[in-house]
């Protein structure tokens, strides 16, 4: 048993699945608090549900020495996507759809243009950051012109959109200079410190989210005592 791929890996690198049992936590929270998410928050959900697909073939290739580098790179176009999807649907006037349609087009050509089987595609990791960061961006300023929010503290798409911000800025320059940060495995290298550096902030990010479907929840009870 303890000769098993699975489990010889987990035990050399514990600490890499870290961001994988956030992200089974988050789809938890989401399925169990399900009818209390609306359409913006349920593509979130969908999202978390892709991207853990993904992370189980990650898993299985590295545990066969399999390359699986592609995968984050498919990873980053599930995000996107349901970033994409999620702010389009919160963010309703012609100017705002627009501006994301607009950003996911210029993230798409540059993902098929920087798309590798082999490499981290970190142009499109990078630009991806950005594009979620402006995707934010706009929903506070959104948010701020409307007013229409009763409680930010519990409004769950401010606290996915801050998250997206830190997650976003925080992982950045990692993927724009992935050559010098990601490019060295071997020992010497930097490898190890930028790739914990890009965990630590899904886990962050991931979390993020979790607490976002609780606050979902709450919002909608308080939501729903106010229209009565």
């Amino acid at each position: 048993m303890i000769d098993h791929p699975y489990v010889k890996l987990i035990f050399k690198y514990p600490d890499s699945f870290l961001p994988d049992l956030f992200l089974l936590l988050a789809i938890g929270t989401g399925l169990v608090n399900y009818f209390f998410l609306d359409k913006s928050n349920r593509w979130l959900l969908r999202m978390l549900i892709f991207s853990f697909v993904i992370s189980l073939i990650q898993i299985h290739d590295a545990a066969y020495r399999h390359n699986n580098t592609y995968l984050y790179n498919l990873n980053s176009l599930v995000e996107m996507s349901g970033f994409a999807a999620a702010y389009w649907i919160e963010l309703k006037s012609r100017r705002n759809r627009m501006l994301i349609l607009s950003g996911f087009v210029v993230y798409v050509m540059v993902f098929l243009y920087d798309f590798s089987w082999t490499n981290i595609a970190g142009v499109a990791l990078g630009v991806q950051r950005i594009i979620m960061i402006l995707y934010a961006l706009l929903y506070f300023h959104y948010i701020l012109t409307k007013m229409q929010i009763q409680n930010l503290l519990i409004h769950s798409m401010f606290w996915v959109s801050a998250g997206a911000i830190v997650h976003a800025a925080g992982t950045l320059f990692v993927f724009l200079f992935v050559k010098v940060t990601l490019g060295d495995l071997s020992s010497n290298g930097s490898y190890y410190l930028y790739i914990t550096i890009v965990r630590t902030f899904s886990a962050f990010f991931y979390l993020v989210l979790l607490v976002s479907f609780w606050l979902r929840r709450r919002e909608f009870r308080v939501t729903d005592r106010l229209t009565v």
